[in-house]
């Protein structure tokens, strides 16, 4: 990330780069909160044809370390409109890969 600080801008909250930049090795950490927005457009059947909307989903870690999601304009209106209640997130990585998943809670 630290080549491209203007990709990091356009897909990243400044609070989930202040979370991944605050860890050893911080593109795990971004590459696993990817993945999670990822998942999520996937589970609402949009996919990244829908320019503009990562940063309106943002990963964040309960005190746990519980990964939540919190969406914001179209994320979340679309979310209301499918009528989800709520949403699970699982992250998981290694230091070459990352995954997550994403289930809509009806």
């Amino acid at each position: 990330m630290d080549r491209n600080e203007a990709f990091a801008e356009d897909i990243f909250t400044q609070e989930e780069q202040r979370y991944c930049l605050r860890h050893r090795h911080p593109h795990v950490h971004f590459a696993g909160r990817f993945a999670a927005k990822e998942a999520f457009l996937k589970a609402i059947g949009a996919g990244f044809s829908t320019a503009g909307v990562l940063r309106e989903i943002e990963v964040s870690s309960m005190p746990s370390g519980l990964p939540v999601l919190r969406l914001s304009g179209w994320a979340g209106s679309l979310l209301k409109r499918l009528k989800a209640s709520g949403v699970t997130v699982s992250i998981s990585h290694t230091p070459d890969y990352a995954v997550s998943s994403v289930i809509l809670v009806s």
